[in-house]
């Protein structure tokens, strides 16, 4: 039986209208482009200078577009190895591995066991529906310091959740499409 393929589009930057095609399975839940342009325009166009961590990383359509707009490091993290090596060979065949780093380990561990240098300036969680993960990945980034200072996120849950937020964190846009709701927070570090 031949698999069936998806579409991704790359809607702006140096890649818009790229067309990247991707297998499809049951557990990926693209980002739509609708939801892409909301994010991107709040986030600005320019992404230049700006280190970002895609978390549950699926056909890797947010860090593909960060990256597109300029941004300067992507870290992918994703749990299923073909979903990983896709993304691996999209920005292999773009020139720009260079600006990539890949993990393939649980998003929810891979925070928890954070060792890196340095922090991320913007985070996409994209996590799988129906098991409540926002709240103890946004807890463990702000205890581990993934982010910097004022650094955003970008999330991804399911309407039906009721949203519980650390206190660091502040909403700054949100939008419903669907069944869905996005939203880009704030971290804010208590001053020591």
């Amino acid at each position: 039986m031949k698999e069936k393929k998806g579409e991704i589009r790359i809607i702006s930057g140096k890649w818009k209208g790229k067309k990247i095609l991707f297998n499809l399975s049951s557990d990926l839940r693209p980002t739509p482009d609708r939801a892409k342009e909301t994010l991107f325009n709040w986030l600005g166009q320019d992404l230049k200078n700006l280190d970002c961590l895609d978390l549950f990383s699926g056909t890797g359509a947010l860090g593909l577009e960060a990256l597109s707009r300029g941004a300067k490091k992507i870290t992918f993290v994703e749990k299923k190895k073909n979903y990983l090596q896709e993304i691996k060979k999209i920005i292999s065949d773009m020139g720009e591995i260079k600006k990539c780093d890949f993990f393939l380990e649980d998003c929810v561990k891979w925070v928890e066991n954070f060792q890196l240098e340095g922090a991320y300036d913007l985070v996409f969680i994209d996590p799988p529906f129906k098991k409540n993960l926002i709240y103890k990945l946004l807890e463990n980034l702000i205890q581990k310091k993934i982010l910097v200072d004022k650094g955003r996120i970008y999330f991804e849950y399911e309407k039906v959740l009721e949203l519980k937020l650390p206190g660091t964190v502040k909403i700054l846009k949100e939008k419903n499409l669907g069944k869905k709701s996005y939203v880009l927070a704030e971290i804010t570090y208590p001053s020591s």
